[in-house]
């Protein structure tokens, strides 16, 4: 049986333990977390997956247009990462968390990517982006083998 106070009527006390001030990712978590403890969830993570591809897909819509409406796209993106937020709380992570780390992940290769052009000689703006990709796949070769090592 669920904890889950009743509402009478008023939509608006629903949400009302969710609180607006959280992080957008732990904000879009509390919603969704919410829904479930009523009983609007998905049971299984595929029709999550689904929802993922069917808002990449509105985002790619929304890209092909001519001309792209920025509210329109800035739209279908938050939708995306809503649905990407609904697969981490299925699958018991935290959205903000997983975000973070995959931040700093980046950080750490692309700082790789400065060391590499600057054994080089050559300030970093100088490069062409093919450049740039082949010293990023150097960064996360390094960092595989870094990982293999330990």
């Amino acid at each position: 049986m669920s904890n889950v106070k009743p509402v009478n009527g008023n939509a608006e006390a629903f949400f009302e333990a969710t609180d607006p001030a959280l992080p957008a990712l732990k904000y879009a978590q509390a919603l969704q977390q919410r829904c479930r403890d009523v009983g609007f969830d998905w049971h299984e993570t595929q029709p999550v997956l689904d929802k993922i591809k069917e808002e990449v897909d509105e985002v790619q819509q929304e890209l092909d247009a001519s001309p792209v409406d920025k509210g329109r796209l800035q739209e279908e993106i938050g939708d995306a990462l809503f649905a990407i937020v609904n697969l981490a709380r299925h699958m018991d992570i935290d959205a903000d968390q997983a975000l973070r780390e995959a931040s700093e992940k980046f950080r750490y290769r692309f700082e790789h990517v400065v060391a590499l052009a600057n054994e080089e000689g050559r300030a970093l703006a100088g490069y062409d982006l093919p450049s740039l990709e082949s010293f990023w796949v150097k960064a996360k070769a390094a960092e595989l083998a870094k990982q293999k090592s330990r």
